[in-house]
């Protein structure tokens, strides 16, 4: 693949477009998008249907790796208000084939416009493979008043991108929205339920951008649940004149101060509670995104975590990873889907950041070899779970157990929440086992010497 074939070696295999053919097409596109579709970029399915051609085949023509019919690339040409001249067209034989991938690359349309994956999925990223059972259901019960909705799934599961669509879809009913993630507070506040419960109701109001009332409904001797409470229904809700969806995020944090997490999580449930049959209390719409509730210091009739709609996000099945490399632009064989799922499994996160390396030209071979060592693709993620792992030794020797044995295994409920709160483990039905193959790997070079 590294030298051009000789000669006699050629074989024509189709036609691909001519660099000269690409630029046309993609002024052509560029001048379709300022003027129907306000300077966005088309997205595959939209390309898709205005040509009549498969995304699958597109994503092949832009990646040129395979070579296509005169007639579909006519079709392309045609839809963008353009005639196909022959030095638009090459063949495409061993010579053009063996072209490195980075030239190709340099040369596709929307290479330089998929971004490095980072964090949750923007709304309008086509990039965003729904769970049509999972997303549907929250999209309707949030249309419900007084309805709770819990989100559970480990970190990189695409929680945050399911709640940003839920807060788009709310917006777009007229209601009001605040999103308050846990993660943004002190460790010190956290600490104490009263300043954590005041640090609560302040970031509140200002997410609806209120003006604070907060010292007027607080009195030390109610204390400060029932202070949060009477400042939330007779200050916040009455004010908004709408429905309020209040989104709280990494929820499990306040697993981390056992006092804190004994008013707080008790509070969520009763305001449910008192949405059942309070008017103003109708108009709260709580939604609760954790990554484990496998640990719960609190009785089961106190939790917030056995009411409302639960969804529990799955991993990405094989079908939803062929997807979503179409909108990467990478055309592979079933079977080289097969081998990155055996080693990572559906986790969206690890699949969406191998399919940008290989849309960015990394062999898929290359990928896998070196995606369980600290050179690899994943190298960051697997750092910063070794030095979790080594801050908590106490983790270390079942974890070890865990590596060694490929059948589930039991675990006492502390733990459980520590290793499936960092995504190492998927509760089976006879217990717990390692989440993926490149976690065993691992584990066993960096932690075990096994």
């Amino acid at each position: 693949m590294n030298s051009i074939a000789k000669p006699h070696a050629k074989r024509k295999r189709g036609l691909v477009l001519s660099p000269g053919g690409l630029r046309r097409l993609n002024q052509a596109i560029q001048v379709i998008e300022a003027e129907e579709n306000a300077g966005k970029r088309f997205t595959s399915e939209e390309l898709s249907i205005r040509t009549g051609i498969s995304t699958s085949t597109l994503s092949r023509l832009w990646a040129s790796k395979s070579g296509i019919d005169r007639r579909t690339i006519n079709l392309l040409f045609n839809a963008f208000h353009l005639d196909l001249l022959s030095s638009d067209i090459q063949p495409l034989t061993d010579e053009v084939e063996a072209i490195p991938p980075s030239t190709r690359v340099d040369s596709s349309r929307t290479v330089s416009q998929i971004p490095y994956p980072s964090g949750p999925i923007p709304v309008d990223s086509p990039r965003y493979i729904s769970r049509p059972g999972m997303d549907n259901l929250a999209f309707q019960e949030i249309l419900q008043p007084s309805c709770t909705i819990r989100i559970k799934a480990p970190s990189g599961f695409g929680k945050s991108s399911l709640m940003l669509r839920l807060l788009q879809s709310a917006n777009q009913q007229g209601y009001a929205t605040a999103a308050i993630n846990l993660q943004q507070v002190d460790t010190e506040t956290l600490a104490d339920p009263r300043s954590f419960l005041r640090w609560f109701s302040t970031v509140l109001s200002r997410k609806l951008k209120l003006d604070s009332k907060l010292d007027q409904y607080w009195d030390d001797l109610l204390g400060s649940k029932i202070s949060t409470t009477l400042y939330l229904r007779e200050a916040i809700l009455p004010q908004l004149h709408r429905p309020l969806v209040l989104v709280i995020n990494e929820v499990e944090r306040a697993f981390e101060c056992f006092h804190t997490a004994k008013n707080l999580l008790p509070l969520l449930r009763s305001w449910h509670e008192e949405s059942q049959h309070d008017d103003v209390w109708k108009g709260l719409r709580l939604v609760l995104s954790y990554s484990t509730d496998a640990y719960l210091p609190l009785d089961i009739n106190q939790s917030p975590f056995n009411i409302g709609l639960p969804l529990s996000l799955p991993e990405f099945n094989q079908e939803q990873i062929q997807k979503l490399a179409e909108l990467y632009l990478v055309s592979w064989s079933d079977a080289a889907c097969d081998r990155l799922f055996a080693l990572i499994g559906g986790k969206p996160s690890l699949v969406g950041f191998a399919l940008y390396h290989l849309h960015q030209g990394m062999e898929l071979d290359e990928l896998l070899q070196s995606a369980p060592t600290l050179e690899g693709i994943y190298r960051n993620h697997l750092q910063r779970l070794l030095a979790q792992i080594n801050t908590y030794s106490h983790l270390i020797d079942r974890l070890k157990l865990l590596v060694r044995d490929k059948s589930p295994t039991f675990l006492d409920p502390v733990l459980a929440y520590k290793l499936e709160g960092m995504g190492l483990i998927k509760s089976m039905s006879g217990g717990w086992q390692l989440s993926c193959e490149l976690y065993r790997i691992t584990f066993q070079t960096y932690l075990f010497n096994l």
